[in-house]
């Protein structure tokens, strides 16, 4: 009887030890190196890969998030607060109207979820106060929620569905093509409008006709610093300012900017979509409102990110590649390095997003 029971002891043992080694290793969730970049690759169904790459941009680690269809491809600015990275997550092929924001703890790896039900995220913010996201279905609405004490709001906007949010505390502005009218024998037009919605008070307004300005938009992001709301499109800077109620104008030397970032001092202006081959910069001094400088990169700008001094950009096509470079004192720019991102090659795989911790 013993050794029968020794028997089944070594062969349940035995069967313990070949089932660990066929499931494999669990999939890593936490980074086990320290690392300066992180790049999203991302699908609608499978896993969403993260590539960790250290300063000298050589990848440290792989690891998995839990949730599909994770990233903004571009459309949305880096958001990181309090050392928690939020991105876009619209969801997968068996939740295909998921309509959320996914965090990360940039220190610990670990990921949560701010659920937000029905519609799609056209565009999102995060500040100290907590997550701004305009939502666009067939309600369109203003979703804040907080981090601490206050309670969710959720507003219906008197609005076409919008794009290119800017937060002002509790402020929530947007620009948003409206439906065609017509003036005598005119043909249709659209009309462009911007929009203000306080999640505080719960109130809306119709600030501005901004048609003439911002009429024909190809926008991907827009910039709150200072007072002003600034906003790249194509060939002009407009420059939005509350106290007189007016839009300004200031041209730029390219005919696609699209995105805008800005550290302490500058602001950085972004010419050139993410499916062109090569990239300018415009360092714009806000206080003179003109370019301090330019910088022409070789490389196609999905995403981009400033630190510091160095500027980070993101290539998807041709190949996925990261770069970053340096923007010395008297206007140069040094680049620092670059590497080809080794990818997964599941189908539907793309890279999506980046972040600097």
């Amino acid at each position: 009887m013993k050794i029968q029971l020794k028997w089944m002891c070594a062969v349940l043992l035995l069967i313990a030890v070949v089932f660990s080694k066929c499931a494999g290793k669990p999939a890593k969730k936490t980074p086990e190196q320290p690392y300066a970049v992180g790049v999203l690759d991302s699908a609608n169904y499978g896993a969403t890969y993260l590539y960790l790459l250290d300063e000298n941009l050589k990848k440290t680690d792989t690891l998995k998030c839990p949730y599909y269809g994770v990233g903004s491809f571009g459309s949305i600015p880096v958001q990181i607060q309090d050392g928690v990275l939020y991105e876009k997550w619209s969801g997968n092929t068996v939740k295909p109207s998921k309509c959320a924001v996914a965090a990360m703890d940039l220190q610990t790896g670990e990921w949560s979820e701010y659920s937000f039900e029905g519609g799609i995220i056209a565009d999102f913010r995060v500040n100290e106060k907590g997550i701004f996201v305009l939502k666009n279905a067939a309600e369109p609405s203003v979703e804040y929620c907080a981090f601490a004490g206050e309670g969710d709001v959720s507003i219906k906007l008197q609005a076409a569905p919008g794009l290119c949010i800017s937060v002002n505390g509790y402020d929530v502005y947007f620009i948003a093509n409206e439906g065609a009218y017509r003036e005598g024998d005119e043909a249709s037009k659209e009309k462009c409008f911007l929009y203000r919605v306080n999640v505080k008070d719960r109130s809306q307004e119709k600030v501005l006709d901004v048609t003439e300005e911002l009429g024909e938009n190809r926008l991907e992001y827009t910039l709150w610093r200072a007072g002003k709301m600034y906003i790249p499109n194509d060939d002009k800077l407009c420059i939005y300012e509350p106290e007189t109620n007016q839009v300004r104008q200031i041209a730029l030397p390219g005919k696609e900017a699209c995105k805008i970032l800005a550290d302490e001092e500058w602001l950085y202006i972004i010419n050139g979509y993410a499916n062109e081959s090569e990239t300018d910069i415009y360092r714009f001094n806000p206080q003179t409102e003109e370019i301090a400088s330019s910088c022409h990169l070789k490389e196609s700008t999905l995403q981009c990110y400033i630190r510091e001094g160095i500027f980070y950009t993101l290539q998807q096509e041709p190949a996925a590649k990261i770069c970053k470079y340096q923007f010395a004192e008297d206007g140069t720019c040094k680049k620092l390095g670059e590497a080809a991102l080794d990818v997964e090659n599941d189908d539907g795989h793309r890279i999506s997003d980046m972040f600097v911790k």
